[in-house]
C-alpha cells in the first residue's frame, strides 16, 4: 500500500497563530538517538475504542529539522494501517494522541523551533479528516504520556512548565488542575518526594491521574485528584525492589483499566514492572519485574487488555499480555531497527493479538507481524517528506 501525503512547513497554514505564539527557540528533541534515563521515546501507540493510534519519527536528522513526526491508525477489526497525520502543523516537535469517545481523536503538536504552543486538531472518524480545534498555550511536556481524553470528551495535559491542565473538549478553555510544586507539596507527594511529573491520565470512572518519579525508595509517583485533593494511587511494589527509586514511564487508560509502566532502579540493576487498576485506580496488580540487565527504554505501547509492549536499546522488544501476565521477550526487532535514523521502531497492538512492529526508514514505513520464523513484513506504506521545509 501507497500513501502520499504532503505536510506544510512551519507557519503555511499556521502563519497567524505562530504570529501570536512565536517566542523563544524550543530545542528539539533528538528523536530516534538512544533515549536517556530521562524516559523513553515520543514514539508510542495505543488501543482504543475505535481502533489503534501509532505514532512514529519519519524523514531524517533532527539536528536538521528533517525529522517528521506522523500518526497512523488501523480501524478496529482491520488489518491494515493508514496514514492519519493532520495537515497544515508543523510537527517536528513530536506528535500525541488522545482518545475522546468511539472513533474520535485529538492530535496535539508539540512545540518546536518558533512554536511555542501546542496546536490541536481533532477527528471524528479515527484520523480520516482534522479539524483545527484550538490549542494549548503553555505547549506540552516532552514525555509521552503527556496528553490523554476521556471517552466524554474530557482532556487533560502535561505542559513544559510543569503544570496538569485540562478542558472540557477540544477548543474549550484550559483550566489549571495542579503544578509540579503545588503537588509536590501534597501530603501523598511529600511522602514520596515528588522529583517531576511524567504523565497523565484520566482513570476509567473519569478522574485525573498524575504520574511522576519518587526520590524516597520503594515509592510510587501515581496520584488521582479526589474531592478537590491528591491521594496517593496505593500502588504497592515487590520486596525486590522496594529499595529502589521508582519512576512513571508510561501511564493510560485503556478500556476498563489505567495503566502504569515503572521503572525500577538505575542502571545494571534496573528494571521494568506494569501495574494496572481498575474504575477506581486505587487497587493494582503488579507484575513481576523484568531485569533490564543495563539495557535502556526506547518506547512503549498500550494494547487491548492492559498488554503493554516494550521496545530497548540494542533491538530488543518484550511484552506482557496484561494483569497477571509475565513478562516476555519478542524476536530481535527486524535489521535496522535498533539504532534510530535513518531507521526508527514503534511496537502497536497488533490485529490478532500481540504486538506489530512499525519500522521507519526515511519516507518508508514497513509493518512487521511475528511469525513462527520472526518478523514477517505485511505492510509497505511510503510517506512524502518534505525534506528541508522547516531548516
Amino acid at each position: 500500500m501507497i500513501v502520499r501525503r504532503h505536510q506544510a512547513a512551519a507557519g503555511v497554514l499556521l502563519a497567524i497563530a505562530l504570529l501570536a505564539g512565536c517566542g523563544s527557540v524550543a530545542a528539539p528533541r533528538a528523536a530516534a538517538g538512544p533515549v536517556s534515563a530521562a524516559g523513553p521515546s515520543l514514539a508510542t501507540s495505543q488501543a482504543y475504542a475505535g481502533g489503534t493510534w501509532a505514532v512514529v519519527v519519519m524523514g531524517g536528522s533532527s539536528a536538521a529539522h528533517n525529522d517528521f513526526w506522523q500518526i497512523f491508525t488501523r480501524p478496529a477489526g482491520a488489518a491494515k494501517w493508514t496514514l492519519a497525520t493532520p495537515l497544515g502543523i508543523a510537527d517536528n516537535g513530536g506528535l500525541t494522541v488522545a482518545e475522546v469517545g468511539g472513533r474520535a481523536l485529538v492530535a496535539a503538536t508539540r512545540p518546536s523551533q518558533d512554536l511555542t504552543f501546542a496546536p490541536l486538531s481533532a477527528s471524528r472518524d479515527g484520523g480520516a479528516h482534522w479539524s483545527q480545534s484550538g490549542l494549548l498555550p503553555a505547549g506540552l511536556a516532552d514525555v509521552p504520556s503527556a496528553f490523554a481524553g476521556t471517552s466524554s470528551g474530557g482532556l487533560i495535559a502535561l505542559t513544559r512548565h510543569g503544570d496538569a491542565e485540562v478542558a472540557g473538549h477540544a477548543g474549550a478553555a484550559w483550566t489549571h488542575l495542579a503544578s509540579e510544586r503545588s503537588l509536590a507539596a501534597s501530603p501523598a507527594a511529600r511522602a514520596c518526594g515528588l522529583a517531576g511529573l511524567t504523565g497523565a491520565a484520566f482513570s476509567p470512572a473519569g478522574a485525573p491521574l498524575l504520574a511522576g518519579t519518587c526520590t524516597h525508595p520503594g515509592a510510587v509517583g501515581l496520584f488521582a485528584s479526589s474531592g478537590g485533593a491528591w491521594q496517593a494511587a496505593g500502588l504497592a511494589l515487590p520486596s525486590s525492589v522496594g529499595r529502589r527509586d521508582i519512576e512513571v514511564l508510561g501511564l493510560a487508560t485503556v478500556g476498563p483499566a489505567s495503566v502504569a509502566l515503572l521503572r525500577a532502579g538505575t542502571g545494571p540493576a534496573a528494571s521494568l514492572i506494569t501495574a494496572w487498576s481498575g474504575s477506581g485506580a486505587s487497587r493494582w496488580r503488579v507484575s513481576a519485574p523484568f531485569a533490564l540487565r543495563g539495557r535502556g527504554v526506547r518506547a512503549a505501547a498500550f494494547g487491548a487488555g492492559g498488554a503493554v509492549g516494550v521496545t530497548l536499546t540494542g533491538g530488543g522488544a518484550v511484552a506482557v499480555t496484561g494483569p497477571g501476565g509475565a513478562w516476555h521477550s519478542l524476536p530481535a526487532l527486524p535489521a535496522g531497527a535498533a539504532s534510530g535514523p535513518p531507521a526508527a521502531a514503534t511496537l502497536a497492538a497488533g490485529p490478532g493479538g500481540g504486538f506489530e512492529a512499525l519500522i521507519a526508514h526515511g519516507g518508508q514505513l514497513s509493518v512487521w507481524q511475528v511469525t513462527s520464523a520472526g518478523w514477517a513484513r505485511v505492510q509497505l506504506i511510503k510517506v512524502a517528506i518534505p525534506y528541508g521545509s522547516s531548516g
